[in-house]
């Protein structure tokens, strides 16, 4: 399976990343001017996202490991940083647990473990992908211009079981985010969100057995729970003490998307970190 990439070769140390569920390489935009003038980069689209092909395999995070660490397997690196993001972060674990002779450190950005997993059904994010699903097989989204699809995407109402209230997407995200998130909607193979709502997503893969067999010093970038993070403060603290060698860095009243929201902190951050 080819796994589109986007390479940044500036003869430096090498550092490799991959977004999260529904995104593409380009997310990482804001960080790259930063990034990019002291590391090699190599931003990858996950299977069935961007440019890359679809997985035959499926689409629960174990694949997508999977297709990683076979890419990991055929890539001329012979040894790199790694960053993910989300999923992302869930896929770095793995490549790190498994090929610790390749990974130098880890930088996992909010991953999501049972949040959307076992626990989503208890938050506002089965809402969320349940809909975005929805549209992406819609043809009056698929076809329609650019503007119309970020009007719809603006009008989904996302249900919070806890509070039991909703709210629009619109009011979380700006036009600018909805624009890129309608685009890499485009770009996404539709059956990547459906384990995700049928809660399957999770299957056959163990986040904390695989925490416990990284060694790689791990800087973990978490958002703020009450502000949209995925990372819940519980599953923060015991990723912490299952890891060899944590960094943990807490944002406060910051959602899902850190280096979205918080740019400038986040890359002093990762610079610190990396230069450690």
């Amino acid at each position: 399976m080819h796994l589109n990439t986007e390479i940044r070769n500036h003869g430096r140390p090498d550092l490799v990343m991959i977004h999260g569920l529904t995104r593409r390489w380009q997310t990482y935009t804001p960080l790259l001017p930063s990034l990019e003038s002291r590391y090699s980069l190599t931003l990858l689209d996950l299977p069935g996202h961007g440019e890359s092909e679809p997985n035959p395999a499926g689409y629960l995070v174990k694949d997508y490991c999977k297709a990683v660490i076979e890419w990991v397997d055929q890539t001329q690196l012979e040894s790199f940083h790694l960053y993910g993001h989300s999923l992302g972060a869930m896929v770095a674990m793995t490549v790190a647990a498994e090929r610790p002779q390749r990974v130098r450190s880890v930088i996992l950005e909010d991953p999501p473990f049972h949040t959307m997993g076992n626990r989503i059904q208890q938050t506002v994010w089965l809402s969320h992908f349940s809909q975005v699903h929805r549209l992406r097989n819609e043809p009056a989204f698929f076809n329609a211009i650019r503007s119309r699809q970020v009007a719809l995407l603006a009008n989904v109402e996302l249900f919070d079981p806890v509070s039991d209230s909703t709210i629009r997407l619109g009011n979380l995200r700006d036009a600018s985010s909805l624009r890129f998130m309608a685009a890499c909607m485009l770009k996404m193979r539709s059956e990547v969100i459906e384990p995700v709502v049928q809660g399957r997503w999770l299957d056959g893969w163990d986040w904390e057995n695989i925490a416990r067999q990284i060694e790689q010093p791990t800087c973990i970038l978490c958002a703020d729970e009450k502000a949209g993070g995925m990372l819940t403060r519980r599953d923060y603290d015991h990723l912490c003490s299952l890891l060899h060698d944590p960094v943990p860095v807490f944002f406060a009243n910051s959602a899902h998307n850190l280096h979205w929201q918080k740019p400038i902190e986040l890359l002093n951050s990762v610079h610190t970190f990396l230069d450690a």
